[in-house]
């Protein structure tokens, strides 16, 4: 390894190789340790040489705990020309798509819960503001530029390529990921193009939804319109998939996804804003205004009642990931390794079966009763018409039986004008007779209706709320939970067998599990793919099938379907090199996740049946109580009723039969 020299003429001996890639190669330095040293395959340009010379010179506390930033530039000789650059070692970090993938963190952030990625998140914002800070863009903003630690930390890599600003010269970032660059930087060659802090915060909305969706890919949604919709058209149609406007720009969310909805309201509306149009007046989201909200969100969240490592907003109804997890299958937080026993169906120490099923036999049923149906408890009165009004109902009387003798009169005189006598002895009678009497009546016959109205309501509240059947019901659920209880040991000892039954295909499932697609070259499978693939779930072998293939849109038509077959061609041809040893057992991993899932049934059992007994003294005691507020009710509607029907029985004193209630 030939020798270089620092910015000041100093010699450095490279030393172990670190990694290398298509630009360079990182060697540790010899004498200097947390120091590495890039070193450029090509010799660098002046410009390229006056830019890292630059960095080295704005190179301070701030910018080096957040980035492997340049703090001086290697020499080929003491005056020579530049060679490469010295900057911090970043050590013990990740890239971080292996944080917000799910079949990647799995093994590389085991104990990540979402506080944990919303942590990440928070800190990516804080590192952006941080090189804004100094009149410096990234300009190429992608997941391969941001590495995150196991404490969420993060800092920036391959700084040399950021768009740098002296004061008296501007430096461009030249280079680009289409799927990560802004809407109206779309379509545009890289080289020559200036950027600002504006598109810069389009990339990291995008890297902050990559964090809390599980790397999806906000614009690779489904497309409800005519064809496909690669990512790279979809962000420069403003197509995101999630947002408020989603459906009216004919996109949807894939399945399986964090709801949008679950998002708190700044958060979701931060979103909105960096995946909308972007303009002077409304710009997208600083990197201050992310790191704001996600700071207030990671103090607001909640921890699942179910499972302790779901994290989720306290704004929402219930945990989105317990959900999540049912409807797709998919485990998206690891649980600690349980420490569970394999006698899993044990009785608890403070748990004694025969003790808490007997309290609960101790509690006595409640009687049964039937639906009261009281009738009142003396004659009912009727309540007589005023003064007034007895004097008009009998001048009514008078004038109906005076228009009946004319009208009979002039029948008798004149038969055949009998169809002018009728009509004009009814408009008469209509005419002459006193109104407030019709009144009246009507009004006592709506009091009728609305009491027996009432009195139809309170019996089928009776029906509701009066009978045992709610005390039955959880009877027969204590029951139940009884005999499960008991035929735990049974069970385990069932999926127990079944595990070492399907113990190939499990080694198989885990061995698929460790070939991710990202880290493979196949036949037409390109980076917008990889993003598509990730945002339907798809990261590894493991996940690939047909049925799993079909639902991303870009592979289920010709081209897609070419796609499709080099994918399920690469997994074939995985599980043709798998080999299981024979001496192998059942996954101890999996052992262990299933006596947890046990001891947390065992546990929810035994819960269940000690608080029991006074559930059942619970519902008895309001079951005695709605029965005698339900009893005082009908007594007194009954009473209403019959009132409300004596009083209109004032206008048919001969119709008693008729007016009775039937359902009395």
């Amino acid at each position: 390894m030939p020798k270089f020299y620092s910015g000041n003429g100093h010699p450095l001996e490279p030393g172990k190789l670190l990694g290398r890639g298509g630009e360079g190669a990182v060697h540790e330095i010899d004498g200097r340790p947390g120091f590495v040293a890039k070193i450029y395959h090509q010799p660098v340009g002046p410009d390229k040489a006056l830019k890292l010379e630059s960095m080295a010179r704005q190179a301070h506390p701030g910018l080096l705990e957040i980035a492997a930033w340049p703090v001086d530039v290697l020499r080929d000789g003491p005056q020579g020309p530049v060679q490469g650059f010295i900057m911090p070692q970043v050590k013990g970090y990740h890239e971080i798509h292996s944080l917000y993938g799910p079949s990647h963190r799995k093994r590389t952030f085991p104990q990540a819960d979402w506080s944990f990625l919303v942590h990440a998140a928070r800190n990516l914002a804080s590192a952006f503001e941080t090189i804004h800070a100094r009149g410096n863009v990234i300009g190429d903003v992608n997941p391969g530029n941001v590495v995150v630690s196991g404490q969420a930390m993060v800092k920036m890599i391959d700084c040399d390529s950021f768009q740098i600003d002296t004061g008296s010269r501007l430096f461009l970032c030249e280079v680009g990921v289409p799927q990560f660059t802004a809407p109206e930087l779309q379509d545009r060659p890289f080289h020559g193009m200036q950027r600002g802090p504006n598109h810069d915060a389009f990339g990291l909305a995008l890297l902050c939804f990559h964090l809390l969706f599980m790397g999806r890919h906000p614009f690779a949604g489904r497309y409800r319109g005519k064809g496909d919709m690669p990512i790279e058209r979809a962000i420069k149609e403003y197509r995101f998939a999630f947002g408020r406007q989603a459906a009216a720009r004919l996109m949807e969310p894939p399945p399986h996804t964090f709801p949008f909805e679950a998002l708190p309201q700044p958060v979701a509306l931060l979103f909105d804003r960096a995946f909308s149009v972007s303009t002077t007046t409304t710009p997208r989201p600083t990197a201050r205004e992310w790191f704001a909200a996600l700071e207030r969100l990671n103090r607001e969240l909640r921890a699942c009642g179910r499972k302790a490592v779901h994290k989720y907003p306290a704004t929402a109804a219930s945990c989105p990931w317990c959900e999540l997890e049912r409807a797709s299958g998919t485990v998206f937080f690891v649980t600690a390794p349980s420490t569970a026993p394999a006698e899993v169906w044990v009785e608890s120490r403070n748990f004694h079966f025969e003790t808490a099923w007997n309290r609960i036999l101790a509690v006595a049923p409640p009687a049964i009763e039937a639906m009261p149906r009281p009738g009142p408890q003396a004659p009912t009165v009727p309540t007589p018409l005023p003064e007034p009004l007895k004097r008009a109902q009998r001048l009514n009387l008078l004038k109906t039986a005076a228009i009946a003798g004319v009208a009979t009169v002039a029948a008798l005189s004149w038969p055949r004008l009998l169809w002018i006598w009728l009509p004009l002895s009814f408009a008469a009678w209509s005419l002459a007779r006193d109104p407030v009497i019709r009144r009246e009546q009507q009004r006592r016959r709506l009091a009728l209706l609305a009491a027996r109205r009432e009195l139809t309501e309170l019996r089928a509240a009776w029906q509701q709320r009066g009978t045992h059947q709610a005390f039955v019901r959880k009877l027969h659920e204590l029951h139940v939970a009884r005999d499960r209880y008991h035929h735990l040991s049974a069970d385990f000892q069932k999926d127990l067998q079944r595990l070492e039954t399907d113990q190939r295909q499990q080694r198989l499932q885990s061995y698929l599990e460790g070939y991710f697609i990202d880290s493979v070259q196949l036949p037409g499978i390109h980076a917008t793919d990889r993003m598509a693939l990730a945002s339907y779930g798809i990261e590894t072998a493991a996940d690939i099938s047909a049925a799993a293939l079909d639902t991303v849109p870009g592979f289920g038509q010709h081209r897609g379907r070419q796609r499709a077959a080099a994918l399920l061609d690469w997994r074939q041809s995985l599980e043709r090199r798998f080999r299981q040893q024979p001496s192998q057992g059942s996954d101890p991993a999996a052992i262990a996740t299933l006596q947890q899932q046990y001891a947390q049934r065992r546990e929810q059992f035994e819960q269940a049946l000690l608080a029991g007994p006074d559930e059942l003294a619970k519902l008895k005691a309001d079951l005695i109580k709605q029965r005698a507020q339900l009893n005082i009710a009908l007594i007194r509607q009954a009473m209403q009723e019959a009132q409300a029907r004596a009083d209109l029985r004032v206008f048919y004193p001969n119709l008693a039969t008729f007016l009775h209630n039937p359902s009395n």
